[in-house]
């Protein structure tokens, strides 16, 4: 075998493969390198353009170096309408409600519908509460009135499990109708309309006299007469009395309107088997014996004694009359009226009733004011 044919039979296969792949990465080699030199030269042409000559708007380049640009405002702009609307608070529970942001002004009322409750739960497991009770108030059963100027949260806790809770975010803000116009207390009080008579009930056993219903310890009204609810213009001018006194910086709260001959009978019963029977008709009236059952009594604020003396209770016993309510258990006057002094309590008469007792002067009851008693026949 001569040298020609022993070289044409050598394995020349395997190396010319890595020539070829040798080849092959140096190819792309130079040409990623004229790719990204290519890239270069256009991008300081580019960087030219926008610092030389005429600036253009960022909107009409294209290039990719513009178009970080031109987002900034667009970024400033969603997160300046982003922060001007209250933000929905996360809800992690079980409970789901029609609404969980609520804008008020100063004085106004809503109240969030409980849509779905946790499981074996319902509307008598509500505990609700207030982050900030100089902006809103909230009453157990979840009527929330704004009282100032600012935002804070309403809670909703399920009274068996308290990890499961919702929280309703609250904004209030002023109006002109709200506004403090620097006006002294009294001519605030002279701008206040006249507050209207309760509509009368029709109800046989009820006992008036004139155009006021007497409900205490003589006189009662039957297991059936059940409203549901504060009396309208009770409630009306409940809410007028709250911003009144808000004006003047002090917070007034409803902490217990109606209540059912049922619900006053477990009241009562619970208290007798407490203090006994003696003691709890001192503070705590018989079902059909309560002025709750009317709608129109409303324990404000905390229903104890350390109400009493408070800016609260001290601004209540001056301005309530004003606002057609008047204290309807004075000091002093529990043999009269049968029950202890409760400067939280305050039963609306309208007006006439309230101008008169206040213009006494001395406190007067309405069992002195008609001339009759108030006490149980047995």
């Amino acid at each position: 075998m001569d040298n020609k044919d022993f070289d044409s039979q050598r394995p020349r296969k395997k190396a010319s493969r890595e020539t070829i792949r040798k080849r092959q990465l140096i190819a792309l080699c130079v040409i990623a390198l004229l790719v990204l030199i290519l890239i270069l030269l256009i991008a300081k042409a580019c960087a030219s353009n926008s610092t030389g000559g005429e600036k253009k708007p960022a909107a009409t380049t294209t290039t990719s170096a513009t178009t970080t640009t031109s987002t900034e405002p667009v970024l400033t702009t969603t997160i300046a309408t982003t922060t001007a609307a209250p933000t929905e608070p996360e809800n992690n529970s079980d409970y789901k409600l029609d609404k969980y942001v609520i804008e008020l002004t100063v004085g106004g009322k809503d109240m969030p519908r409980v849509l779905e409750y946790p499981d074996g739960s319902g509307e008598w497991n509500e505990n609700w509460s207030s982050s900030d009770e100089n902006i809103a108030t909230v009453d157990n059963l979840g009527h929330i009135t704004a009282v100032g100027v600012g935002e804070c949260e309403i809670t909703l806790r399920d009274g068996l499990d308290p990890s499961q809770e919702v929280h309703i975010k609250i904004k209030v803000s002023g109006s002109d109708a709200n506004a403090n116009t620097g006006a002294t207390t009294e001519s605030q009080s002279a701008a206040v309309a006249e507050a209207p008579a309760p509509s009368r009930i029709n109800v046989a056993e009820a006992h008036y006299e004139g155009d006021t219903l007497i409900v205490n310890k003589s006189y009662g009204l039957p297991d059936s007469y059940d409203p549901g609810k504060l009396d309208p213009t009770c409630e009306e001018w409940f809410y007028k009395l709250v911003n009144g006194a808000a004006k003047d910086g002090i917070n007034i709260f409803l902490s217990s309107g109606y209540r059912s001959y049922d619900y006053q009978s477990q009241i009562y019963n619970n208290y007798v088997g407490i203090y006994g029977t003696d003691t709890a008709d001192t503070f705590s009236a018989r079902p059909g014996f309560s002025e709750h059952q009317t709608g129109l009594a409303i324990d404000v604020n905390t229903i104890d004694d350390s109400f009493a003396g408070t800016p609260e209770a001290i601004w209540l016993a001056e301005h309530c009359w004003e606002y057609g309510f008047i204290i309807r258990y004075p000091e002093g006057k529990q043999n009269i009226t049968g029950y202890k002094y409760e400067p939280w309590h305050i039963r609306y008469v309208g007006s006439a009733i309230s101008k008169q007792i206040h213009d006494a002067g001395t406190d007067i009851t309405l069992e002195e004011l008609f001339g009759i008693t108030s006490q149980y026949q047995n």
